[in-house]
């Protein structure tokens, strides 16, 4: 895990970074474990990864549907991941952040699963990656961060099974964290990254959305807490991943984007907040129209490609066929653009 926290990956020999960027990869609790949505992504992952020279995958949270797993000895870590994300491309390191549906189970497991597999790289609750590269070695950081310690979870349950989440009171909009002391911590490491960071180009890596037009909405919570952290230190873009589905949004003035990825395994179709979020800002979402099986992976689902070099960061949104949506075009930071970070 070098490029894990104060370590860096250098790629020195290539001029470009590419890597996945992915969400909800949770399957089904039940056999075959896996749905439609999350094979057709899959294959098209390894297709495409053939072809370019990804680095790793990011992946955004509901690592495990329904409930997370019981320990790091979970069948479901072979079921619903090891078993399904086959080729080149995919054994470089994916990097996990956890989701609702993995804090209703046993989080320490998904972190100790790190010690037992080639590729699952969850190291902690939240934690720094960095790659460098090229000559100049330009600077890619990502800030993996932990939204449900930070607000709260969906439904107020841990280590639960399917039966005690389906009788859980619902919080579509979680805003209070169940251990204050512990989000504080957080949000404190988020703004030390974050003001001390030099990288080119720098994520925040979360699962609850700032702004979203689907099911779940805009979180205030974050809101109020990490979005004026990310306008005072220039983050480049916070990718998220609860809803499911692909999406695009440059939000007000301030050059941040947000980019949603969560469609590796169902796709949500729901546009319930359009009206929700600033007018304007919204440039792509998907899938689009009404497909009443959608959530329950009966879709193509879909993922996003990130090629990047020291001018920009092309962003390429596939469906789970593989065949191209939408792509946007990000620059590095403008604050410290200039500043290059040398081996």
């Amino acid at each position: 895990m070098i490029c894990v926290n104060n370590g860096i990956c250098y790629k020195n020999d290539s001029n470009n970074l590419q890597f996945f960027l992915i969400g909800d990869t949770g399957g089904l609790p039940i056999y075959p474990y896996t749905t439609y949505a999350q094979k057709l992504v899959a294959k098209s992952l390894a297709n495409i990864g053939d072809k370019k020279n990804i680095e790793f995958t990011i992946s955004v949270g509901d690592n495990i549907y329904f409930t997370g797993v019981k320990d790091e000895f979970d069948g479901r870590f072979q079921e619903t991941f090891e078993n399904v994300y086959k080729g080149k491309a995919l054994e470089k390191p994916w990097y996990l952040i956890a989701g609702n549906h993995d804090h209703f189970g046993n989080i320490s497991g998904q972190i100790a699963y790190t010690n037992r597999s080639q590729r699952w790289t969850y190291p902690a609750s939240y934690y720094k990656v960095s790659y460098a590269f090229g000559k100049s070695a330009t600077l890619v950081e990502f800030l993996m961060i932990d939204t449900i310690l930070l607000c709260g979870n969906t439904r107020d349950i841990t280590e639960a099974g399917f039966i005690d989440m389906i009788f859980a009171t619902v919080q579509k909009n979680p805003n209070m964290p169940k251990d204050p002391v512990a989000a504080k911590t957080q949000l404190d490491w988020i703004e030390q990254q974050l003001s001390s960071s030099r990288a080119d180009y720098l994520f925040v890596v979360g699962h609850y959305p700032l702004y979203s037009i689907s099911e779940h909405g805009s979180m205030n919570c974050l809101i109020e807490k990490v979005k004026p952290l990310l306008e005072k230190y220039h983050a480049t873009a916070y990718h998220i991943v609860t809803e499911h589905s692909l999406g695009s949004d440059d939000v007000e003035k301030i050059q941040l984007h947000y980019i949603v990825s969560g469609a590796g395994s169902r796709s949500d179709h729901s546009v319930k907040h359009m009206d929700t979020i600033p007018e304007g800002s919204l440039r792509f979402n998907y899938p689009t129209g009404f497909n009443p099986v959608s959530q329950l992976g009966l879709s193509t689902g879909g993922f996003i490609c990130a090629d990047m070099d020291r001018e920009k960061a092309i962003f390429t949104f596939y469906n789970g066929k593989g065949k191209q949506k939408y792509s946007c075009i990000i620059t590095p930071r403008k604050k410290f653009g200039s500043k290059r970070r040398k081996k």
